[in-house]
């Protein structure tokens, strides 16, 4: 019998973050979450694990994956992909979630072929949707998948309805803090005390407030305070710089999808010269990340009955200092644990896949093929609870 393999699968609106754990290791990995069909036909590529293609047999429709659908899909695709995905709550309906999903999947498989798989949905939809998910996902997965230059390759995988949990995005992040590496309970300081989880993504920014184990409230502030609207912001201004450095006035427009590398930089290429923006991203991103804050300080009655405020998702580095100037010592920030903050989640439904399952591992381990994972170590000092802490300065006062 092979070893069980525990896989955390968070797909987000950007990305496909994935942690999985085999042989006592675990492993991680990002794929942009983009899937399209072929329309080049024939494609050559080098060796590169990260372009991907699947299809379901030989012959059937391909599809391109990642940042090989990036690199060949048109403007208007990715408008409408991005659109449907941030608007519309049942996306996992789509076939590109469940490309993605079996994709991602099927790449940390580790040798087995009944992994045990935990996977989450945005506060907003988890009650009304999760046993439909449950019900797309439960079953056998067969598909081809080719990477670089490799041949096609058979993948083949079955979720088991006792192997398949779903939870909602911001409680994956409080297993990550409260579980250790084998998914038994470390911090029950946060089943005991009341806890604010705040995930914040792309498109959405999720709370969740629990009591003890009870959730006593979800709020979604979806698409109204999320880096969304840092692009779409950015966006704006970006035309209006455009323009009034240009003789002709005559500004460029940058759709959302593309604002991602000028987030990083600062930068932008506008009519063969390069242009510093940095000011103007961190003026929208202060902007948001203001009116962010001051709304959950008000839903949250100001914090006052609430031990911790738990800031996790991909979007909580940038708006970090608002929350930092706002909560103070309340705050516990997820990447403060051990992994980068977007992988929060997936590392938190690995470790509660371990809890949930009754599964004892063997000995037997075999190596994935083509791989884009990457083990990674997790510090021991992310297994401190944090209530040690709060203890000490309690104790100093």
């Amino acid at each position: 019998m092979s070893a069980p393999v525990y896989i955390g699968n968070d797909q987000g609106y950007y990305g496909t973050k994935v942690v999985s754990r085999a042989n006592g290791k675990f492993y991680k990995m990002f794929i942009r979450n983009m899937v399209v069909p072929n329309r080049v036909g024939e494609i050559t590529y080098n060796n590169d694990p990260h372009n991907i293609m699947y299809r379901e047999h030989e012959g059937d429709r391909e599809w391109f994956c990642g940042k090989l659908a990036i690199e060949q899909s048109g403007d208007d695709e990715l408008f409408d992909s991005h659109k449907r995905r941030l608007f519309s709550p049942t996306w996992f309906r789509e076939q590109e979630y469940l490309i993605m999903f079996r994709v991602s999947t099927g790449l940390m498989l580790h040798g087995t072929n009944e992994p045990i798989v935990a996977v989450a949905l945005p506060t907003d939809s988890y009650i009304d949707y999760k046993d439909e998910l449950k019900r797309r996902l439960i079953g056998k997965h067969s598909f081809e998948v080719k990477q670089g230059n490799l041949p096609w390759r058979r993948i083949e995988f079955e979720i088991k309805k006792d192997n398949l949990y779903v939870i909602s995005q911001p409680m994956a992040t409080l297993f990550h803090i409260a579980l250790d590496r084998d998914g038994n309970l470390l911090n029950e300081d946060l089943f005991i005390q009341k806890v604010s989880i705040n995930d914040l993504g792309f498109g959405t920014s999720d709370i969740e407030t629990l009591h003890g184990e009870t959730i006593i409230k979800r709020q979604s502030f979806t698409s109204r305070h999320a880096m969304l609207n840092v692009y779409q912001r950015l966006s704006k201004r970006l035309l209006e710089f455009t323009a009034s450095v240009d003789p002709d006035q005559n500004g460029k427009e940058y759709p959302i999808w593309s604002l991602p590398r000028i987030v990083a930089s600062g930068e932008i290429s506008f009519k063969g010269k390069v242009h510093d923006v940095s000011n103007i991203v961190q003026e929208c991103i202060k902007e948001v990340g203001e009116a962010l804050v001051n709304e959950v300080w008000n839903r949250l009655e100001y914090g006052d009955d609430i031990t911790y405020i738990i800031l996790t998702g991909g979007a909580s580095i940038p708006f970090k200092p608002f929350y930092r100037e706002r909560f103070g010592d309340k705050l516990i920030f997820a990447e403060d644990y051990g992994i980068e903050a977007q992988f929060a989640n997936g590392f938190g439904l690995c470790k509660f896949a371990q809890s949930k399952s009754k599964v004892l591992p063997s000995k037997d381990f075999l190596e994935a093929a083509a791989t884009i994972q990457q083990e990674f170590t997790v510090p021991e000092t992310a297994n401190e609870p944090i209530v040690a802490k709060k203890e000490m300065k309690t104790t100093k006062k």
